[in-house]
């Protein structure tokens, strides 16, 4: 016989059931969970499964097949039980008295009787015979060896009467929701109970339920509602999946003009002081309103919701994960100077009747290659949308290995905006090493991008961030 160690793997809805003890007059017996039948077997070596002391309560897949075999004397004799877990426990479903083990007619019936999904039938032990006597934790009645029940929790074995549940117990050594108010309880500060609807399950109890329990773990530092956007003081709010209010305590802004928490820019984290008005781009999202119309300032850039409109500061707070900022839609007297500054910048960077054509060439330093990419909108992801321009290759100058003078050039328009990556030298010292270890596209040499534009003269010249943003603002006006 083939003993399988018992394990916990979710097979099928578990059944609590009692495994029947050792009946009175058997000298010995032994119990067996069958997984597996061979077509040659003709014996009880021959069976697969998992053992189980008699005696035991444990939580078995619906259908699964036990064997029960005890061993009686003068007479010697064997009977033999097979019993089909149901929903309502164990079920009788064959009997036999041998004056022998085990033998072919019963191996036949047992395949009979035999799960098609039995291979991966698993055992969970919930409580195993009480080893010594003890006192059931439930009733207080004295419990001889064997009598009763040791349950297997978290705190250590609990001891009671076979018709006894479990009562709350010990101290709850983890942190979790409450199994009568579902509220939270804070490791070591409840105690232990059986999770309802599931056996072998400990869930914590509060000793005495609040009115109004948390529903989700406390949070320690100040921080802003997921559903308000309004600040919770340490200690108040809770977690989940976000932090929010105790139940009954958000605060919906007087003011009407919705808010947001976003990331501040690690280039800007000094620049966003509450009071400031700074225009930002952000993605509502799950079950955060739209962008609002008439809000200064605002426009959506994408069919993904990714919208950019000027907000007022609120308040800042940095953690490991960065600088974050709370804003709220800025009002139009609020808005009214950012606007007049972004309206100067943009008549300062707007397009000229420019015709000429320009020639962008980067050259190859040791593999590494550059890119041109014409700026063509938003991107939620990546900030700015990209269309990434083929290159002309020009061989003539390259040396033999085309480590050097290979040329990659692109041509740019006027009354467009571009990026341009290229390589810059020497590379490293041991750049053929690190392509060995990295990879053929492995970089070797430091990377040099900026934003260019091509003027009336048909010169390349470099320009800002934000003077691309003013081209884009006004893109639909001068792109053709």
């Amino acid at each position: 016989m083939n003993g399988t160690r018992t394990t916990e793997r979710a097979a099928a809805p578990p059944v609590p059931a009692d495994i029947p003890g050792t009946p009175s007059g058997a000298v010995s017996g032994w119990r067996l969970v069958v997984t597996g039948i061979s077509a040659r077997a003709r014996a009880a070596r021959d069976l697969d499964g998992l053992w189980l002391t008699p005696g035991t309560r444990a939580a078995l897949p619906d259908g699964a097949l036990v064997l029960a075999v005890d061993v009686h004397d003068a007479p010697r004799r064997w009977t033999i039980t097979a019993l089909r877990v149901t929903p309502g426990g164990l079920e009788e479903a064959g009997r036999w008295q041998r004056r022998s083990p085990l033998g072919p007619r019963e191996v036949t019936a047992l395949r009979a009787l035999l799960a098609g999904d039995a291979a991966g039938h698993t055992v969970r032990v919930l409580a195993e015979p009480n080893p010594a006597p003890a006192v059931c934790r439930s009733c207080g009645e004295a419990l001889p060896a064997g009598q009763g029940l040791a349950h297997r929790t978290p705190a250590g074995p609990v001891t009671t009467c076979r018709p006894c549940p479990v009562p709350p117990f010990g101290v709850n050594p983890d942190a979790g929701r409450c199994a009568d108010c579902s509220g939270w309880v804070t490791a070591g500060e409840g105690l232990l109970a059986p999770a309802p609807g599931a056996p072998g399950r400990y869930r914590p109890v509060h000793h005495n339920c609040p009115d109004q329990p948390l529903p989700g773990p406390p949070l320690r530092a100040a921080t802003w509602c997921t559903e308000c956007r309004t600040t919770i003081a340490a200690g108040t709010g809770y977690w989940d999946r976000g932090p929010h209010h105790a139940p009954g305590h958000c605060a919906r802004p007087d003011d009407g003009l919705p808010r947001w928490s976003l990331r501040v820019p690690a280039r800007e984290s000094t620049d966003w002081a509450p009071g400031q008005v700074r225009r930002i781009r952000h993605t509502p999202t799950a079950g955060e309103p739209a962008l609002p119309e008439g809000l200064p300032g605002g426009r959506i850039l994408a069919d993904t919701g990714y919208m950019t409109v000027l907000a007022h500061v609120l308040d800042t707070r940095t953690t490991s994960g960065g600088t974050f900022a709370l804003v709220r839609a800025a009002t139009w007297m609020e808005a009214v100077p950012l606007l007049a500054a972004e309206f100067d910048q943009a008549l300062a960077t707007r397009p000229d009747g420019g015709t000429f054509l320009a020639r962008q060439v980067v050259e190859r330093i040791c593999g590494d290659t550059g890119w041109v990419a014409e700026i063509t909108g938003h991107d939620p992801r990546h900030g700015l949308t990209r269309k990434f321009l083929r290159p002309q290759t020009d061989y003539d100058q390259a040396d033999a290995r085309g480590h050097r003078g290979v040329l990659d050039a692109w041509t740019l328009r006027p009354r467009r905006v571009y990026e341009v990556s290229s390589p810059l030298g020497p590379p490293a010292k041991d750049w053929r090493a690190v392509r060995a270890r990295l990879g053929r596209r492995a970089r070797v040499t430091a990377e040099h991008r900026a934003f260019v534009r091509v003027t009336a003269e048909g010169d390349i010249v470099e320009i800002t961030e934000e003077e691309v943003q003013a081209w884009l603002a006004v893109a639909l006006e001068w792109m053709s």
